[in-house]
């Protein structure tokens, strides 16, 4: 009998190497390695049609091959493997990269099935890198095949077998879910939905698994929000609202909008309930929400308290230390950032200070929630970001303190019954109105035949000392996806096409920190004009002085993030432009490009984002700050969240035996997965 908490080392076939493997994959039980979900399906069923044809369209086709092929070496050791043949009495070309070893796979004038992607140019078909069969030997090549994420160390192979081994054997699988609900909710044991999802017979099969799954997930969410609600905090912390907090709102260098001025009353007001605040402060890009956090953590500093700030990166931490230090320094509030890649005699030296209470504000990453960071009188917590760093970490931050207050910073627009369910029981705040005097940004949507204008018009805007973004989606080039532009390529690409008297450089994520921080505050200084970058500048780069922005390949992003990308520019009081430039002729991505083009509100982006995705990706939905998020997408699920939270309601309030146990099982687990927080 196998079951479900049983170590991996009782599974034949696993030994210490492939155990090893496992466990840096976080595998570490039967239960993990069944709970280790497949991200996407093959389905080879999927016939496409020459007549009509969609760039990345994922298809099986049936084709003569022209001829054996030929073998093409670019330089080094890639190489491009094309195979010339007729499909409907159309000539296309199935391509490989850097498979040089297929040369002489292929026998002429015979018949084969390829399954890949289609790439369209100028007329001519590429169906690149495909599956392919034998159409006279086509075997188990049509069966809906589980593809699993990679783990490094172990061959692909490992997974499926393993998981059919324990299906094969006697397996003893756990389901808590009441009778009764299973019953009314028409839902698969749990045994049979994992066995739908590893071994699926038809697409039905996994469709069929993945309800019982996500509604277990959406179960969980809902139950555990609702205890969060249910249970009073009440704070330890005492606020004087009125130590001076007027006099320094009156002494920033600019005046605060009505929406600004909303957010801090709802803050005061959670403070004079006397329980512990959990707020979400959510505005647009440049509303104006750092300054809101400015005013939070200059209110604890005067009484005494500390403010812990997390940000996302060790960039926009950096940012956040020279905003809140100008910006405090007349308060004589002082401020430190705490990062991973400060010096260890330096970082020993500010945790020392921290520690004996003499510094109010610390800035940092997810260095602040590590063991040696001891606070002296933490009353507040603002995470910024938040969907960034999950509610394990945002929690384990909250217990350095007494019950310190909780605020949560997001620039995500997504709609209010959405970020009730990502955010837990968090108050919900918004700064709808943009400071004034800032001008919105004109958006352009170009194909790359075009760039050459669009540099002649950032040149001219240089020529005024402004500065520009130019922004890839890769650090460098792709093999198998040529036609998307990386930051090496461009950035030397530019070098060539603009006036070399404009001084540029190049910006992304595997530049050593000490480079990434030179280079930025160089660009802070006016001292570059043109910065190319990646989406590393999505967050943490704040320079007036940026009027024009150009996103290469932007259908590589998705709408929320070209916004966000779009906010870095338009912060100063000049008109400001963005160009979204792709060579896609996909009439999703065309529509898409449209709603960046013709909005500039976050919330309305999101909407139309939600509506254009349709039922979006099972498995490539990541996990914003929710306890081990497998299956459900929260963006695609509001029906199923919403009667699971109905149910959850009847689960509270029954007194059943079996609904009693369930729903202390639930939060069991609900509570150790977000925070390592034990229930009794």
């Amino acid at each position: 009998m196998m079951k479900w908490e049983d170590s991996l080392e009782k599974i034949k076939g696993v030994g210490p190497k492939r155990r090893e493997a496992l466990e840096k994959a976080g595998i570490k039980s039967v239960g993990d390695l069944l709970s280790y979900y497949p991200r996407r399906y093959i389905d080879r069923n999927v016939f496409g049609s020459s007549a009509q044809v969609y760039e990345d369209q994922e298809i099986s086709i049936k084709a003569t091959i022209l001829d054996r092929g030929r073998l093409n070496r670019i330089r080094g050791n890639l190489s491009i493997f094309s195979v010339p043949l007729l499909w409907e009495e159309k000539k296309i070309a199935a391509v490989f990269f850097n498979q040089p070893y297929l040369k002489g796979s292929f026998q002429e004038n015979q018949d084969y099935y390829f399954y890949g992607k289609v790439k369209k140019n100028h007329g001519d078909i590429k169906i690149t890198n495909p599956q392919f069969v034998s159409a006279n030997h086509p075997g188990n090549f049509f069966e809906l095949t589980p593809v699993y994420r990679k783990i490094q160390g172990l061959p692909g192979s490992v997974i499926p077998k393993t998981l059919s081994q324990l299906f094969t054997a006697e397996l003893e699988v756990p389901d808590a879910m009441p009778a009764e609900i299973r019953s009314s909710e028409k839902l698969l044991d749990m045994k049979s939905a994992l066995k739908a999802i590893h071994f699926p017979k038809k697409p039905e099969d996994v469709v069929r698994g993945i309800d019982r799954l996500k509604f277990n997930e959406a179960l969980k969410i809902n139950m555990g929000i609702m205890a969060g609600a249910r249970e009073k905090r009440y704070s330890d912390i005492d606020i004087n609202l009125f130590a001076g907090l007027e006099p320094f709102i009156g002494s920033l260098p600019y005046d605060l909008t009505a929406s600004q001025r909303s957010v801090i009353g709802d803050m005061i007001a959670d403070l004079k309930s006397g329980q512990v605040m959990n707020r979400l402060v959510q505005g647009d890009v440049g509303s104006g929400k750092t300054v809101i956090a400015v005013i939070a953590a200059c209110l604890m500093a005067q009484n005494g308290y500390q403010t812990a700030y997390m940000a996302p990166t060790e960039i926009l931490a950096m940012q956040h230390g020279r905003n809140f230090a100008d910006l405090l320094k007349n308060a004589g509030i002082t401020v430190e950032v705490v990062t991973g890649s400060l010096k260890a005699k330096e970082k020993r030296e500010i945790l020392e200070r921290v520690a004996k209470g003499a510094v109010s504000v610390i800035i940092g990453t997810h260095a602040l929630i590590q063991q040696s960071v001891e606070y002296y009188n933490l009353g507040l917590v603002i995470t910024d970001e938040q969907h960034r760093f999950g509610v394990k970490q945002r929690s384990q931050l909250a217990l350095k303190g007494r019950k310190p207050h909780t605020m949560v910073m997001s620039a995500t627009p997504i709609p209010r019954t959405l970020a009730l369910i990502l955010y837990g029981d968090l108050s919900v705040s918004y700064i709808d109105e943009l400071p004034k005097g800032r001008k919105p940004i004109k958006t352009y949507c170009y194909n790359e035949a075009s760039l050459y204008k669009i540099l002649g018009f950032v040149e001219e805007q240089m020529s005024k000392g402004r500065q520009t973004f130019v922004i890839c989606p890769f650090i460098e080039a792709s093999d198998e996806l040529l036609e998307v532009r990386d930051t090496e390529s461009v950035y030397l690409e530019l070098l060539q096409k603009i006036d070399p008297k404009y001084r540029m450089a190049c910006l992304h994520g595997r530049l050593k920190s000490e480079t990434k921080e030179a280079i930025i505050q160089a660009f802070n200084q006016g001292q570059i004009d043109c910065l190319v970058a990646t989406s590393i500048i999505e967050v943490g780069i704040d320079v007036p002085n940026v009027s024009t922005m150009i996103i290469l390949s932007a259908e590589r992003f998705g709408l929320s993030q070209l916004h966000q990308l779009r906010g870095r520019v338009g912060r100063g009081n000049h008109q400001s432009f963005c160009f979204l430039v792709t060579n896609s002729k996909s009439e999703d991505t065309l529509a898409r490009m449209k709603v960046i083009v013709n909005n500039r509100d976050g919330r309305k982006i999101a909407d139309e984002d939600f509506k254009l995705r349709g039922p979006g990706d099972y498995f490539g939905f990541k996990q914003h700050g929710l306890p081990k998020l497998g299956l459900l997408d929260p963006t695609q699920e509001l029906v199923l969240i919403k009667r699971t939270k109905e149910i959850a309601e009847v689960i509270f309030e029954s007194t059943s035996q079996e609904m009693m146990t369930f729903q202390h099982d639930v939060l069991k687990s609900f509570y150790i997965e977000i925070a390592d927080i034990s229930f009794n």
